[in-house]
């Protein structure tokens, strides 16, 4: 039962191919005609606009609209391939024509789909039903005679046998005798053979699972015949006998399985059927068959690895390899390889070359990631480099596979990295000649070949950009992947002989720069060159020496580009700078850097400052650009970072513990992230496109600082704990604590109002509070000292010299508001005065008596008279009569 219900998915799967090829059809069709139309009404509209005695255009209209008359039935005629000796899938990355705009009185798209997918129906319904029952007639025709006992098992297959090759017989003769239709619109035929096809494997099946009649080899080359034989006979009947022999073939190894995991009987019968699904595809000239070839090859592939030993790695290699020559190559160069194309193609364009790209990932990954997680042998070796070989000889055959040399570089690698893994011993290093033995000697020796490669080449077909890519930076990605390999301790061993074949690279790269052509040739050797020096000067440095060494790149990359106008893209530059800004993020907590040192000093104080200016000065040579502002973002990141990481260091001796902040650490870090939030907004304004990211990022560091400041008010307050704030006065941590937070608080008040006029009065009211804490700490602590926590009491001195201050603010406030006229101003110096008063009244007259509290109620009621006096004096200068 399980395998009937098999059978009926394929049916299913058989039908729904049918039916999308079905709809293609119609949609070509239906464009087909359109077109005639239009070039009948061309020429009609030609036969009214010239005279009638011109006989010889009226003869060339009426040829023309014959030969439109006749070429009308042609509807299926597919576009023939680009070499005659190559079995050539669909160029994916083809632009299209510009659709035509539609009219307003036409239907819309899903309705125009919907009719098409309906006429089609209407016209083939009674064919796909009568396949689909002339199939299920088998099928029930086997399982009746089974479960009935009818005949002898022999015969009920026989004759089910006789009435599947019957139908395939009366399929092949009415093609044959062109009854129906012409081509591969020869639907009925295609129908009773797929009926017939269906009918033998299940027959197959049966005999197999039901009857032991067969033993699994047996069934299984039974099965593989039938199906390849449908994919043979679709040559001649069309795309629904291919889905299904593609399908079918493919699916053999589920129905019937040997339990033996012999994995090379599996790619040999996987790759033949490869072979024949691609010459029918070719044939056919289906895209979705390409597709479905590509699905079940690879995915065949796959379930290799799973039965992968020791003794078959070869096997797997080879398999990708002949994979990648047969999906790939032989399609695009033909079976001889000898389609050769050199034209130099843009980026843009090396990107978009679909499906190769992918096809190529999918083989090489799997196998490169199987290389990295096993014991590196002889058979790895070989696979890897023949790997290398095959994909570099790929791309001397065509030019559209250019990028594929940074898919060599980065196999080679991954490949170093490998043997890494499984070379790595104590007694390694014992011996002076490491550096040319295992994963040193290998990485050494990639290196060198690849930028000889990349050298010669590209002195050969000069426009092709990716060669001097390559001679530019092969040696200097080897020997740094080696360099991050290498332990410390014997980085004095092959530090010589690294840094010569550098500087010996970097020597041929500028005399070259010196005697070229393309002005990215020269480019691209000045940048090479100039990594190739940087990286062994950085290897005589500590792991802040990398760090600095890719800023000067940076900044060199960007003077060459000035320097030669170089209309170079930014994402490269992006690229590095990014990799360099996390590095830069994560340095310091990594444990590695806890001690670093750069010149005696400790390293984030040498670092990041010179970063900051590496990055300002490579902005400047960019005018007006968009990459400017990327590079002065990174500049303030790097301020961020410094700020944020050297305060706390020079402070606690560490880099900032988020989870165990204390009192002093919370104090920094508010004023430092509000800082760099309020320039971060402030930034986004002059930044264009990336505005949004730098409002994020402001708003993020202000939130922070947000964050630790009410926990410095809640947790670690001052004036509730006993905690040393400083012996000056206004000189002390009060300063950071309260008052430079709240400056900062009245710009980010200023930087917010453009972009939420709403938030606006909050932002102020909590600078008014930063302000008042401010300055009535610094009152208690002129009098109390260093520490001034409430519970300590106040002193009749320090409750008056509340008093006289913040009346003397009050009063300027009013007086500030007047000139400047503006009334909230007033406001907020007139609650002031409110508030002293109130104060004065409850609790500075509350203990005085006598003289000394006349006295007081005198001076201030005189004092309010004095200030009310001046107001009017001021509100008569502003407003004259």
């Amino acid at each position: 039962m399980d395998d009937l219900v098999g059978l009926a998915v394929i049916v299913i799967l058989v039908v729904v191919a049918g039916a999308i090829c079905g709809l293609i059809a119609l949609v070509q069709l239906n464009g087909l005609k359109q077109e005639v139309a239009v070039l009948r009404a061309k020429v009609t509209h030609l036969q009214t606009h010239k005279p009638i005695s011109q006989s010889e255009p009226q003869s060339e209209a009426s040829t023309a609209q014959a030969a439109l008359s006749r070429s009308e039935p042609i509807a299926h005629k597919t576009q023939p391939n680009l070499t005659s000796q190559s079995v050539s899938p669909p160029v994916i990355n083809q632009p299209s024509a510009p659709p035509k705009k539609a009219k307003p009185a036409e239907a819309s798209a899903i309705e125009l789909l919907f009719n098409k997918l309906r006429a089609g129906f209407e016209q083939n319904w009674m064919t796909w039903i009568g396949a689909i029952a002339l199939a299920f007639g088998g099928i029930f025709l086997a399982k009746y005679s089974l479960e009935a006992g009818l005949l002898s098992p022999v015969m009920r297959l026989s004759l089910g046998g006789l009435f599947g090759l019957g139908l395939i017989a009366a399929a092949a003769y009415l093609h044959h005798k062109r009854i129906v239709f012409e081509g591969f619109n020869n639907y009925i035929p295609a129908a009773l053979a797929s009926g017939g096809f269906i009918t033998c494997f299940a027959l197959t099946l049966l005999a197999y699972s039901s009857y032991d009649m067969l033993s699994p080899t047996v069934a299984f080359f039974a099965l593989a015949i039938i199906a390849i034989s449908a994919s043979a006979m679709a040559l001649r009947l069309g795309p629904l006998l291919a889905v299904l022999g593609i399908i079918g073939a493919y699916s053999v190894p589920i129905w019937v399985s040997t339990g033996s995991g012999n994995l090379f009987a599996l790619l040999m019968y996987i790759g033949f059927v490869s072979l024949s699904a691609a010459l029918v595809a070719h044939k056919v000239q289906r895209i979705w068959l390409w597709y479905l070839l590509w699905v079940g090859h690879i995915g065949w592939y796959l379930v290799g690895f799973t039965l992968l030993k020791a003794n078959t790695v070869w096997l797997m290699g080879a398999f990708a390899l002949l994979s990648i020559v047969g999906l790939i190559a032989i399609p695009r160069l033909g079976l001889k390889l000898n389609v050769i194309e050199h034209r130099p193609h843009s980026l843009k364009r090396l990107i978009k070359v679909l499906p190769d790209h992918a096809l190529l990932l999918a083989f090489m990954a799997p196998l490169i990631f199987t290389m990295l997680i096993s014991h590196f042998n002889m058979q790895w070796q070989t696979i890897g480099v023949l790997s290398i070989v095959l994909v570099l000889f790929l791309v001397l055959k065509n030019s559209r596979w250019d990028i594929w040399q940074g898919v060599a570089l980065v196999i080679s690698t991954l490949f170093v990295i490998g043997a890494e893994r499984t070379h790595l011993s104590p007694n390694l290093f014992d011996d002076a000649l490491f550096i040319f033995k295992n994963e040193y000697g290998l990485g050494l020796l990639l290196g060198l070949l690849l930028t000889a490669f990349g050298l010669y080449y590209g002195k050969k077909q000069i426009k092709r950009l990716a060669f001097h890519i390559t001679g530019a930076f092969s040696a200097f990605v080897m020997i740094a992947t080696l360099y991050t390999l290498i332990p410390n301790f014997a980085l004095s061993t092959a530090y010589p002989l690294w840094a010569v074949v550098l500087f010996v690279v970097a020597a041929i790269l500028i005399k070259l720069a010196q005697h070229n052509t393309t002005l990215f040739q020269r480019f691209t050797y000045w940048v090479g060159a100039n990594a190739n020096i940087t990286l062994a000067i950085t290897m005589l440095l500590s792991d802040s020496g990398l760090t600095i060494a890719l800023a000067v790149q940076v900044l060199l990359i960007s003077v060459l580009i000035k320097r030669y106008s170089v209309p170079m893209p930014h994402w490269p530059i992006k690229a590095l700078v990014a990799a360099l800004l996390l590095r830069l993020t994560l340095s310091p907590w990594t444990p590695s850097y806890d001690a670093l040192t750069v010149f005696g000093l400790h390293w984030s104080i040498v670092v990041y400052p010179l970063c900051i200016a590496l990055f300002f000065a490579a902005a400047k040579c960019f005018d007006s650009s968009k990459l400017k502002i990327w590079l002065e973002g990174a500049a303030l990141h790097c301020l961020a970072l410094f700020i944020t990481t050297e305060t706390s260091y020079q402070l606690v001796g560490h880099y900032p513990q988020f989870d165990s902040l204390n009192f002093y650490e919370q104090i920094l870090l508010t004023c430092n992230w509000l800082a760099l939030g309020c320039v971060y907004l402030h930034r986004a304004k002059l930044a264009g496109t990336l505005a949004k990211l730098y409002q994020v990022a402001g708003f993020a560091l202000v939130g922070l600082a947000e964050l630790f400041a009410i926990k410095t008010l809640l947790d670690d307050n001052p004036l509730f704990e006993s905690l040393y704030i400083g012996e000056l006065p206004i000189f002390n941590w009060l300063l950071l604590l309260w008052l430079v937070p709240a400056g900062l608080t009245l710009w980010l008040a200023k930087l917010v109002k453009p972009i939420n006029a709403k938030a606006t009065p909050f932002i102020l009211a909590v600078a008014g509070g930063f302000i008042l804490l401010a300055i009535n700490s610094f009152i208690r602590q002129y009098w109390q000292g260093p520490y001034i926590y409430l519970s300590k009491g106040a002193s009749n001195a320090e409750l008056y010299s509340y008093s006289v201050i913040w009346l003397i603010l009050g009063a300027g406030t009013v007086i500030f508001g007047h000139l400047k006229n503006q009334l909230l101003i007033q406001k907020i110096g007139l609650g002031l005065l409110a508030a002293v008063i109130v104060k004065v009244f409850l609790i500075d007259m509350a203990n005085l008596e006598g003289l000394l509290k006349a006295l007081s109620f005198i001076g201030l009621g005189l004092s309010l008279v004095g200030l009310s006096w001046l107001f009017q004096k001021l509100r008569s200068r502003v407003n004259p009569v």
